[in-house]
């Protein structure tokens, strides 16, 4: 045990320079306890990477229970992201579809009614012809007794 404590002094005396981010802001800052959602008290730690170094920031012992159910949840989150990302495109796609079938039905109408129209034109253009072929016929039989006349006129004469 004395051989550790003098190897630890020893370290000590090697190094040069302090640590580069001091355990305490200030001298003996206290700060409440932070508490996580879970009611547990959440740990302080520092970072130690190039892009946030000597930033402070909390975070709760997990369990490997909670960290499979994080991950679980987190794949679930973006699962359904991209799933309302795709039901948002059918979403446009169906309504672009109900606008062409909209754009249809009153096509169809306008048909439906020109349709109309012309059967009705068809009906008098019948009627009118039913009437034409009836005084074709009365003036045939009206020429042909006109000549059966002049017929009888030029042999008795």
């Amino acid at each position: 045990m004395a051989s550790y404590h003098s190897e630890a002094s020893s370290a000590s005396s090697r190094r040069t320079s302090a640590s580069p981010i001091p355990h305490r802001m200030g001298p003996m800052e206290y700060q409440p306890t932070v508490l996580c959602r879970c009611r547990a008290k959440a740990a302080r730690w520092i970072s130690w990477s190039r892009d946030n170094s000597g930033r402070r920031y909390y975070k709760w012992p997990t369990s490997s229970f909670i960290r499979d159910l994080l991950n679980d949840l987190h794949d679930a989150v973006w699962s359904l992201r991209r799933e309302k990302d795709e039901l948002f495109v059918a979403v446009r796609e169906g309504q672009a579809m109900a606008r062409d079938v909209d754009t249809a039905r009153r096509e169809l109408a306008a048909l439906k009614k020109h349709v109309v129209e012309t059967n009705a034109k068809l009906v008098l253009l019948k009627e009118q012809n039913r009437r034409l072929e009836k005084d074709r016929c009365m003036l045939f039989f009206v020429l042909l007794a006109i000549c059966g006349l002049f017929v009888m006129v030029w042999v008795m004469n």
